[in-house]
């Protein structure tokens, strides 16, 4: 997480959403990923818990806040290296290389407050970590109930 250090959390109450952009995600599975009007909800619903529990109001007009957040995907590949091994048998045996190769999709949220009076970032925090792209409903939102309540651990921060 970051923060602006000038910012006075003790001040901010009220909370609005900036509106998200989905862009056209025609011909792209990784856009159409991010775009996910049912993703959307699940964010929004778990940030909306995680900000009633710090205090907050959802503002109808005016907020002391904004916030927003972002997705992104990124596909991975993990190469591990266990070196030479012996692969001997009765009809002789040889050297070898023993290789793994993980392939995944590396998912990243950031979740943005910013002072609504001075539009500035005030603060900022984010999570990363490996997509389950298999996981049920039930499943996807009790993970990111679990990520938003991390990224959310670090506000207010502690000066």
């Amino acid at each position: 997480y970051d923060y602006d250090m000038d910012s006075n959390f003790n001040a901010f109450r009220t909370y609005k959403w900036i509106p998200r952009v989905m862009s056209d995600a025609s011909g792209s599975a990784k856009t159409a990923m991010q775009n996910n009007t049912l993703l959307d909800q699940r964010i929004r619903s778990a940030v909306d818990t995680q900000m009633s529990d710090k205090g907050f109001t959802l503002a109808a007009d005016s907020a002391d806040v904004l916030v927003v957040y972002h997705v992104g995907l990124a596909n991975k590949v993990e190469v591990t290296d266990w070196g030479y091994t012996y692969a001997g048998s009765y009809w002789g045996g040889g050297m070898g290389r023993n290789v793994d190769v993980y392939q995944y999709t590396e998912g990243t949220l950031i979740v943005d407050i910013v002072n609504a009076a001075s539009r500035q970032l005030a603060w900022r925090g984010s999570a990363t970590g490996v997509v389950e792209p298999g996981n049920s409903p039930e499943q996807q939102q009790a993970r990111i109930n679990d990520v938003v309540s991390r990224i959310f651990a670090n506000y207010p921060p502690k000066k």
